[in-house]
């Protein structure tokens, strides 16, 4: 039962990091557009020449961008913990099977230092 819990632990993490390794690629190699979280809007400075507007398009895509990328990273960090417990109980599952063995005399205690 846990071993089946375990690979798809296992899997779950592992699907989740592609996922967010492919969205981290389409955005930053291919240019898809990210959703906006945050819009600035354009600043006006008054100088001695007048007042002046300075377009914050170029702000907003790199603030909506570095989001994205914390996010994304977020995403990932999560999938590694739990394919890291799908690990940790896959190695819990062996562990106990090879204990098991041992008690029948199936195993070799040189056989249950290679596990």
């Amino acid at each position: 039962m846990h071993k089946i819990l375990s690979y798809l632990l296992l899997c779950v993490g592992f699907l989740i990091i592609l996922f967010a390794l492919n969205s981290m690629y389409k955005v930053f190699i291919y240019g898809e557009e990210v959703a906006a979280l945050v819009h600035f809007a354009d600043l006006t400075v008054k100088t001695q020449a007048g007042p002046m507007s300075i377009p914050m398009e170029a702000a907003n895509t790199m603030a909506n961008m570095g989001l994205f990328a914390v996010f994304m990273t977020f995403v990932m960090v999560v999938g590694g913990k739990i394919a890291s417990l799908g690990v940790q109980l896959l190695k819990n599952e062996r562990i106990y099977e090879a204990l098991l063995q041992l008690d029948k005399g199936n195993i070799t205690q040189e056989t249950l230092k290679k596990l």
